[in-house]
């Protein structure tokens, strides 16, 4: 644990609100995986190529949510597919005629086991979007990103290839109309999970569902305690939808105020973090102003950033175990750092000590 500065915003806290993944639900088996076996499963079917994804993949992962424009997973999962695209042989073109709905997900599902990703071209195209990434050191997003694969699309001479990819996945887009965003999602929720959210039969893939891998990272004594510091309690700002999000915290779904929980991938595009519009409401729900917002990519701290200039006088709080991302959390602003968050209703009671 880590305080850092101001330490009055966490002291005169009323309410707390609350990220998920990576803060209060270990998503790393649920999303992380989804994603992986996504873009393999793309990658196959499109190109018949079997890939295995390294360390390299998660350097380029995380470089991705580091930038704060990139709390969708689907986002991420769009730009690494079209990063290696342009990296494919020139001889590679997509062969897909007909999509036969995967019945055998598990063989996509391979865990990083290499620190380079094979083929090689898969690691050059990994190392290259890390690189571009972490050179430039500012925010970026879908959009600036793509713009970067034009380019670099272009000095390839394999801008042809790339439109085809992006005409199939017809992404960004929402369930049912998106490729991408349904496969995705019929691999994050599962079979069962798609026809209970969305009433949906699944199309493209035939699978249990990663969200059933998720863990929770708070314990129920830590909500208690967190509760019974802060008159206004504690409430949810998540890139996550609903309907997954209290499946996975359905043991302690009652201590959170979920009536002042904003789910961002059941709202429109202006909630996506690193808009404000989800913490103002959020706290406008709880009636107060002072809260602390608690989170774990660079998109959370300057959603709270922006809520602070339009009024709100609230504390970020960065939940995180990688050296690299704390030296960053703490160069741009963030009250305070933990390494679990169980150690919040801890740093809550030192402030006011």
């Amino acid at each position: 644990m880590k305080i850092l500065r101001d330490t009055e915003k966490i002291m005169n806290a009323e309410a707390a609100v609350l990220d998920c993944d990576g803060t209060i639900i270990d998503a790393s088996n649920s999303y992380d995986l989804a994603i992986r076996i996504a873009i393999a499963i793309i990658i196959d079917k499109l190109f018949n190529i079997e890939i295995e994804l390294g360390e390299d993949f998660e350097d380029a992962l995380c470089a991705l949510r580091m930038t704060g424009g990139f709390n969708n997973d689907c986002d991420s999962t769009s730009v690494l597919l079209q990063t290696i695209c342009i990296f494919l042989p020139s001889i590679l073109d997509i062969k897909l005629t007909k999509w036969d709905k995967v019945e055998n997900a598990d063989k996509y599902a391979k865990p990083v086991a290499a620190a380079q990703s094979s083929p090689r071209f898969i690691h050059e195209a990994l190392k290259w979007l890390s690189y571009e990434i972490k050179s430039r050191k500012e925010y970026l997003d879908l959009r600036k990103i793509e713009k970067l694969l034009d380019m670099k699309a272009v000095s390839l001479g394999v801008s042809d290839k790339l439109f085809k990819l992006r005409s199939i996945l017809n992404y960004p887009g929402p369930f049912k109309e998106s490729f991408l965003t349904t496969l995705f999602d019929e691999i994050f929720l599962g079979a069962e999970g798609v026809r209970e959210k969305y009433s949906w039969e699944p199309r493209y893939i035939d699978y249990s569902g990663t969200l059933k891998n998720e863990k929770l990272l708070i314990r129920e004594e830590s909500i208690e305690r967190l509760n019974k510091l802060l008159p206004k309690g504690v409430a949810l700002v998540t890139g996550r939808g609903r309907w997954e999000t209290e499946k996975t915290l359905q043991p302690i779904l009652k201590y959170f105020k979920m009536e002042a929980s904003i789910f961002t991938a059941d709202k429109g595009s202006e909630y996506e973090k690193p808009s404000p519009k989800s913490l103002i409401e959020t706290a406008n729900i709880l009636r107060t102003k002072k809260i602390i917002y608690v989170g774990n990519s660079m998109e959370d701290l300057l959603m709270s950033q922006a809520a602070s200039r339009k009024g709100l006088e609230i504390g970020f709080i960065a939940v995180s175990d990688n050296e690299e991302l704390s030296r960053e959390f703490e160069a741009l602003g963030a009250n305070a750092i933990l390494e679990d968050i169980n150690e919040l209703p801890i740093l809550i009671e030192a402030t006011r000590s």
